[in-house]
């Protein structure tokens, strides 16, 4: 299960990779994962989004709709905006890569963590793009691909993103010019990458 606050759980597959390092390596150490026929740089998708709402305005479902963000404006029943709207938000891509873990050490201990972060992975003039939400948890609703996570909408428990921190989902908005692509997910500054062999889990929701 992967587990996204109180009370929300979503069934996951598990994917334990194993790889080897010959010789130490970083710092800096970078791990990206790559995407192959994926068109972010389709001219539909790339249009799909509204930057006033990125920046923290919050935007009404009549000002969305007559915005970049089609065919993903809002619901048209409640009248509520999604936030992020557009097609590059709602697609989103998900899964979550645990720190590698390296096996067998030479110190005795049977495994030790590689520790890794997601912080620092986003370009300075990207995070210059996305501002706090001024928006209320009631007065948006989640994309349509983000409902597992949010299945009651925004509520007090499982509250409305905060884009501005999240730079996973910065590093996804930057659009690949070619339908093969690679994107920064983890990164360690500090610490070298021993030589030996690793298993990293990678956590993929169903």
């Amino acid at each position: 299960m992967k587990e996204y606050g109180p009370g929300v759980s979503v069934n996951s597959t598990i994917c334990s990779l194993r790889f080897d390092i010959t010789n130490d390596i970083g710092p800096p150490v970078l791990f990206y994962y790559r995407l192959t026929d994926f068109y972010q740089n389709h001219r539909r998708y790339v249009k799909s989004l509204d930057t006033e709402q990125l920046m923290g305005k919050p935007r009404t479902y009549d000002e969305v709709q007559s915005g970049g963000c089609d065919p993903l404006e809002g619901n048209d029943t409640v009248r509520l905006p999604y936030y992020p709207c557009g097609l590059i938000a709602n697609s989103l891509f998900n899964d979550t890569f645990g720190s590698p873990v390296l096996q067998n050490t030479n110190n005795g201990a049977a495994s030790e963590a590689y520790n890794m972060s997601n912080k620092g992975i986003a370009w300075d003039s990207d995070k210059d793009l996305y501002k706090k939400t001024e928006y209320n948890n009631d007065q948006a609703l989640p994309p349509p691909n983000w409902r597992l996570r949010y299945p009651n909408g925004y509520t007090d428990d499982q509250p409305i993103p905060n884009l501005q921190d999240d730079e996973a989902f910065q590093v996804w908005m930057r659009t690949a010019g070619l339908p093969t692509f690679s994107k920064l997910a983890l990164r360690n500054d500090k610490t070298a990458m021993r030589a030996g062999r690793y298993q990293m889990d990678i956590v993929d929701s169903m």
